[in-house]
């Protein structure tokens, strides 16, 4: 194999190891039966890969797919939340924080995982005041 040969393909596998690690899957190639604690974890796998439109693409499925538990959508609307607070999309994240945060509010907010109303709130601080994040607390 000459040297041009070689440098071509290892290009074209580094090329493949990129694209293929930031794909983004079709929703619907993920088959019904896939598991809300699979598509959470497929989500934060993502995530930490830092391939936030794939992660949104499992946490939004779990919105679409398991409607019906509340305490499971509350999860993942706090997981996509949280990905714009990652990448700085202030005014959607505050937007979707907030209505989190009023979902507990709510008379059927107490049945929810508490945790998410307290990450919730810890991601709200995060927003600058100019997007509309709590002003600094003075002490």
């Amino acid at each position: 194999m000459n040297r041009n040969t070689a440098m071509a393909s290892l290009a074209a596998m580094l090329l493949l190891a990129v694209t293929g690690c930031s794909s983004v899957p079709d929703p619907a190639t993920i088959p019904l039966d896939t598991s809300a604690a699979e598509l959470s974890q497929k989500g934060q796998a993502a995530f930490d890969e830092s391939n936030y439109k794939a992660s949104e693409v499992y946490y939004q499925l779990i919105i679409d797919r398991f409607s019906d538990s509340p305490a499971l959508v509350v999860a993942a609307e706090f997981e996509i939340a949280h990905l714009r607070v990652k990448r700085k999309d202030w005014d959607d994240a505050k937007e979707r924080l907030d209505a989190i945060i009023a979902r507990y509010e709510t008379a059927g907010g107490a049945g929810l995982p508490p945790e998410y109303l307290v990450l919730a709130r810890n991601d709200l601080k995060k927003i600058p005041v100019n997007h509309g994040g709590p002003a600094p607390v003075e002490k």
